[in-house]
C-alpha cells in the first residue's frame, strides 16, 4: 500500500524539487531527483572530515530517498486505473545495451568504481537485478562512446514500473541509444516498459505468461 503524502511532504517536495507535486511529471521528477542526489550525496562532504556534518548529510540524503519513494508510489497509483494487463512477467536475464558518452554512468548504475562480468546491483524496491555482461574498470576509455552491456533479471512479483523508473532516472539525458534484445527503444518510461513486457512474454512463452 502506498504511503500517504502529507502536507509536510508537499512542502518538502517544493523545497527539494522547486515545484508542486501536481506540476511534476515522471520525466521532470527523474531529472530533479538525479540533480538532488548529485548535489546532496554524503560523499560530497567526506573531504570535510567532520563526523557531525557527515551524519547530517546522510540523514538529509535518506530523507530525500524516502520522499522520492513516496513520489514514485504516487505516479504508480495514478497509472494503476489504466493498468489492466492480466499477465505476469519474468526474465532470467534480458539483454540490454546502453550507448553513452558519459563515462561515469556505468559506475553509478552499479554504485562501484570497478565492475566485473557477473556483478549485480539490486534495483531498489524490487528483487530485480541488473547484471554486468562485461568488465568495466576505472581506466581511460578508448573510443568516443561506451556500450554498457547488462542483463536485466526480474520475477513475476516485481513491479516493472519501479524497475523502469529506476532505469529511466539513471539514463535520461545521458544515453544516446537504448537497446533491449537487439531492438532500439525510445528513452521514455512507457516505451521501455512496453519493450520489457514484450520481450518477457516471448521468453516465458504464451502458456506461462497467462
Amino acid at each position: 500500500m502506498a504511503e500517504k503524502i502529507t502536507e509536510q511532504d508537499l512542502d518538502k517536495i517544493r523545497q527539494w524539487f522547486g515545484v508542486d507535486l501536481d506540476s511534476l511529471t515522471e520525466e521532470s521528477f527523474a531529472a530533479s531527483q538525479k540533480a538532488a542526489r548529485k548535489k546532496f550525496h554524503p560523499d560530497n562532504f567526506a573531504h570535510l572530515g567532520d563526523d557531525g556534518v557527515m551524519e547530517m548529510a546522510k540523514e538529509r540524503f535518506q530523507e530525500l530517498e524516502k520522499l522520492a519513494a513516496k513520489i514514485r508510489q504516487h505516479f504508480e497509483a495514478k497509472a494503476a486505473p489504466a493498468e489492466k494487463d492480466p499477465y505476469l512477467y519474468a526474465s532470467d536475464g534480458m539483454s540490454i545495451d546502453i550507448m553513452t558518452q558519459d563515462k561515469t554512468l556505468k559506475f553509478q548504475l552499479f554504485s562501484s568504481a570497478m565492475i566485473y562480468e557477473g556483478d549485480k546491483v539490486n534495483i531498489p524496491g524490487t528483487a530485480a537485478k541488473l547484471i554486468s555482461r562485461d568488465d568495466y574498470l576505472p581506466r581511460i576509455s578508448t573510443g568516443f562512446r561506451d556500450n554498457i552491456k547488462v542483463h536485466l533479471a526480474f520475477g513475476p512479483q516485481d513491479d516493472l514500473r519501479a524497475v523502469v523508473f529506476w532505469l529511466f532516472q539513471h539514463i535520461n539525458g545521458r544515453t544516446s541509444t537504448f537497446v533491449i534484445e537487439g531492438k532500439v527503444v525510445p528513452i521514455q518510461p512507457e516505451a521501455i516498459l512496453h519493450a520489457i513486457r514484450k520481450e518477457a512474454r516471448k521468453e516465458l512463452g504464451p502458456g506461462q505468461a497467462d
